[in-house]
C-alpha cells in the first residue's frame, strides 16, 4: 500500500483512504467501504447487526466501496450487490496529520429507497459541498426489503433489522469519528424519504438519541401513510409462495400453518438472499398491488420480546410521550412531492375513476360506505370536479403529494409542538426548479407539471456522477443556490439554527397552529430561486383537511396509522 494514503486508527484497527481536492481547492479525505458490523449471513440473516470488533491486524483498503444491499432494483444499475453489504463512508476535512484545534460537526445521512432499493454510495451521494462547509459527512448502507424488514416473530424473526444496523452506524460514530477530526457530542442526523422517515423514528427512540443531537427529515415522517407493515405475516407467506415455498396455508388448520411456516424460515435461511429480494412485490396482498404508493417491508411495529427491539409501540403514544429527549428538528417537503407518479396515474385513471376513495388516506379512517362520497367531496375541493381527468392531472398529482407528504409531516410538526413546545423545530417547502432538479428528469415528469418533484433537493446538497452533476457550471443559478443550501443544512449541524451572517433571510422557527386555530402563524421557509419566510402556505388545504378529520375521524392529531 502506498505510503502517502492517509491511515487512521479506529477501534477495530487502521484504515488507509484517499486525499483529494474539493470543489474550493481545499484538501479532504475519503474513506470508503469501512465494516461496521459482521456481515449479515448465514445464521445472523434476520438478526440485529453484531459490531465488527477486529480487522484481523491489518491495514485495511479503503479507497473504494463496499458491496452494497440486495435491492429491488438498483441504481447505478451497475452497482455490486451482496448480502455482506454493512459499509459505511466517512468523508472529512481534517487529515490524519492535521493539528484539530476544534472538533467538527458531523452530519449522518440515511439513504431514501422506500427500504426496499438504495445505498449510500458516492455515485448518489458524494458530500463534497456539505464538507467544504467545515463538516464530517458519514454515510452508509443498510439492510433492505426483506433481509431488513421481514417479520415472522414466532421464529424468531423481529423486523427492524434495517433500522438497527442504522443505530449501529450512531453507535460507530459515537466510538470513532473524533479519528476522523469529528465531534461526537455534535452529530446531525439527516435523510430522505425513506432515510427521513428512518430519522424521524430515530428522534423517537430513547436509544438512537443517545448517539446524536439534531435531524433533519427531507421529504418523509413517521406518521406517513402506509409507512407501517400490515400483516408480516401475510406478507413472509406470500413471499414464501414466491420464492418457491409452496403451501395453501390460508385453508390449513393452525398447526398445519406453523409446520409450513417453520420449514419456509429455514428455506429462508438457505434461499439466495437475492432471490428473496427479487421476489419482494409479490408479498404485496391483492388490494395493496392495487396501489401507486406501497411497498412489502416497511418498519414494523415490534412484539415486547423482540431482540433489542427498536420500535415496540404506536408511533402517536412515542411523539405524544413527555418524557422522552428532544433535539432540534428541521421537517421539509418538496412542492410537487407526487409528481413523479403522473404518468402512473395516467395510466391508471379508470382505476381511480371507479374508486376515488384512492384519493383519501388511510388515516382518515372512514367506513366504507362513507368514503366514496368523502373522496368526491375532497376531488371537488381540489379540482372543481367530483371525479379525477386527465385535464386536471396537476391538481391530482398536489392531492397525493398533500396524502402522502404535506399532511402527515404537518400532522409530526404539529404533534412536536404540542407536547414539546420547548424544541426547536424549523419547516420548509423546497420549489426550486434548475439543471440540478435531476430527479423529475429520472421519472420523466411531464414539462406542463412545475417545481420539485420527490428527491429534486438531493443534488443541491450532493454531488452525483450519476447524474453527471459535474456539468454544472460554477457561478451559474444552480450552483450559487446548491451553496446555499449547503449552507442552511451545516448551519443546522453546527449549532442547531439555521440561519448564519450573511444569509438573505432569517429562518424562523415553526410556530403550532393549533388543532383547531388557524390565526397563529405557520412560519415556513419557501426555498426557490428566492429564499424567504412564508406564514401558512397551506393555510387553506390545511384548514379543509382539519375539518374533515374533525368531522370524521376525531382529530387531525389522532389519526389511524396503520
Amino acid at each position: 500500500m502506498p505510503e502517502k494514503r492517509p491511515i487512521v486508527q479506529i477501534r477495530p484497527g487502521k484504515v488507509a483512504g484517499l486525499k483529494g481536492t474539493l470543489p474550493n481547492g481545499e484538501k479532504w479525505y475519503r474513506y470508503k467501504g469501512i465494516p461496521y458490523a459482521k456481515p449479515p449471513v448465514g445464521c445472523l440473516r434476520f438478526k440485529p447487526p453484531e459490531p465488527l470488533e477486529t480487522f484481523g491486524g491489518q491495514i485495511l483498503d479503503c479507497s473504494i466501496e463496499g458491496n452494497v444491499c440486495y435491492s429491488y432494483s438498483y441504481m447505478p444499475p451497475d452497482a455490486v450487490a451482496s448480502e455482506d453489504c454493512l459499509f459505511l463512508n466517512v468523508y472529512t476535512p481534517i487529515g490524519p496529520t492535521t493539528s484539530i484545534k476544534d472538533k467538527l460537526p458531523v452530519m449522518v445521512w440515511i439513504h431514501g429507497g422506500t427500504f426496499c432499493t438504495g445505498s449510500g454510495d458516492s455515485a448518489l451521494y458524494n458530500p463534497e459541498y456539505l464538507v467544504q462547509e467545515g463538516v464530517v459527512v458519514v454515510t452508509f448502507n443498510y439492510r433492505l426489503g426483506p433481509l431488513g424488514f421481514l417479520c415472522l416473530p414466532t421464529f424468531g424473526i423481529y423486523g427492524n433489522m434495517g433500522l438497527k444496523d442504522q443505530l449501529l452506524v450512531m453507535k460507530w460514530v459515537h466510538s470513532n469519528i473524533l479519528a476522523f477530526g469529528g465531534d461526537k457530542n455534535n452529530v446531525t442526523l439527516f435523510g430522505m424519504s425513506a432515510g427521513s422517515i428512518s430519522t424521524h423514528l430515530h428522534t423517537l427512540s430513547d436509544e438512537s438519541t443517545k448517539y446524536f443531537h439534531k435531524a433533519i427529515c427531507q421529504s418523509g415522517v413517521a406518521t406517513s401513510s402506509r409507512m407501517l407493515q400490515i400483516d408480516p405475516e401475510v406478507k413472509a407467506r406470500r413471499l414464501a409462495q414466491h420464492i418457491g415455498c409452496r403451501g395453501n396455508t390460508d385453508q390449513e388448520i393452525y398447526g398445519k400453518i406453523i409446520k409450513i411456516i417453520s420449514l419456509f424460515v429455514e428455506f429462508l435461511h438457505y434461499m439466495p438472499a437475492e432471490v428473496i429480494c427479487s421476489k419482494q412485490m409479490g408479498a404485496l396482498i391483492e388490494h395493496e398491488q392495487s396501489l401507486d404508493v406501497f411497498y412489502p417491508f416497511v418498519p414494523v411495529i415490534e412484539v415486547a420480546e423482540s431482540d433489542q427491539p427498536f420500535l415496540t409501540e404506536n408511533v402517536l403514544n412515542l411523539t405524544k410521550n413527555p418524557n422522552r429527549v428532544s433535539i432540534p428538528i428541521i421537517f421539509g417537503v418538496n412542492n410537487e412531492e407526487l409528481s413523479y407518479k403522473v404518468n402512473s396515474l395516467l395510466k391508471n385513471l379508470d382505476l381511480y375513476r371507479s374508486e376515488p376513495q384512492r384519493f383519501l388516506p388511510d388515516s382518515l379512517e372512514l367506513p366504507e360506505a362513507m368514503a366514496k362520497p368523502v373522496a368526491c367531496k375532497v376531488l371537488k375541493f381540489y379540482t372543481g370536479h367530483s371525479e379525477p381527468t386527465v385535464e386536471k392531472v396537476s391538481e391530482l398529482t398536489r392531492l397525493l403529494s398533500d396524502i402522502f407528504y404535506v399532511l402527515p409531516t404537518l400532522m409530526s410538526l404539529e404533534l412536536q409542538r404540542k407536547h414539546h413546545p420547548s424544541t426547536p423545530l424549523y419547516f420548509y417547502q423546497f420549489s426550486m426548479e434548475d439543471e440540478l432538479n435531476k430527479y423529475r428528469r429520472l421519472w420523466n415528469v411531464p414539462d406542463y407539471i412545475r417545481g420539485a418533484c420527490h428527491g429534486d433537493e438531493l443534488c443541491y446538497l450532493f454531488s452525483s456522477s450519476y447524474f453527471y452533476t459535474r456539468a454544472v457550471k460554477k457561478e451559474s443559478m444552480a450552483d450559487r443556490f446548491r451553496a446555499k443550501m449547503c449552507k442552511l443544512w451545516t448551519n443546522f449541524a453546527k449549532t442547531g439554527n439555521p440561519t448564519s451572517t450573511g444569509m438573505e433571510c432569517t429562518w424562523l422557527p415553526y410556530e403550532s397552529s393549533n388543532d383547531c386555530n388557524d390565526n397563529v402563524p405557520i412560519n415556513c421557509l419557501q426555498i426557490d430561486e428566492k429564499i424567504e419566510m412564508v406564514e401558512n402556505p397551506f393555510r387553506e388545504v390545511l384548514n379543509f383537511w382539519k375539518n374533515l378529520y374533525h368531522r370524521y375521524n376525531g382529530s387531525f392529531l389522532e389519526p389511524k396509522l396503520m
